[in-house]
């Protein structure tokens, strides 16, 4: 059986064509880089997650297929994933997340954050009061709260020179 996976795995990879994309390297006002390739936009940030004494710091890395789709991953400074996301114009969803992230109201939290960064409004408005404030700044950095869980977010855009 093993003989047989590996010369299906042959002949499937000689079928295959082999397609180079091109890719386009455009810098904003501020000074970001942004890689298009043919149809996604892709976005590096280096992310620091606070929530308490507790910080989660690494670099998040962004592909932008359509206007209300993002695929990402947060990588922290040793080169492991914390957790991976996909937004689909309505709602975010995490996977591969750590053990110690990994629990329904940890997960519910974050995923509602990540839904709230990805739409396009400033500002979410709860029945009683603002749950999440989004700010802007000139340099290109992003400061999200979630206020009522008292976590920050800070997403500094990768500036390659």
């Amino acid at each position: 059986m093993r003989a047989y996976l590996r010369l299906i795995s042959l002949l499937l990879l000689f079928q295959l064509p082999c397609q180079a994309q091109e890719e386009t390297v455009l810098t904003d006002s501020v000074g970001v880089d942004t890689v298009v390739t043919d149809t996604a936009e892709i976005r590096q940030y280096n992310l620091l997650l606070e929530a308490g004494p507790h910080q989660i710091s690494g670099i998040c890395v962004m592909k932008m297929t359509s206007p209300t789709e993002v695929i990402g991953t947060v990588i922290n400074e040793f080169g492991l994933t914390a957790f991976d996301f996909e937004y689909n114009g309505k709602k975010a969803r995490l996977s591969n997340l750590p053990p110690f992230l990994d629990k329904w109201y940890i997960r519910k939290v974050l995923q509602a954050d990540m839904s709230f960064f990805f739409s396009n409004l400033p500002k979410q408005k709860n029945v009683r009061k603002i749950s999440r404030l989004m700010t802007f700044s000139p340099d290109g950095e992003i400061h999200m709260t979630n206020i009522r869980f008292k976590i920050k977010y800070t997403f500094t855009p990768i500036i390659e020179e």
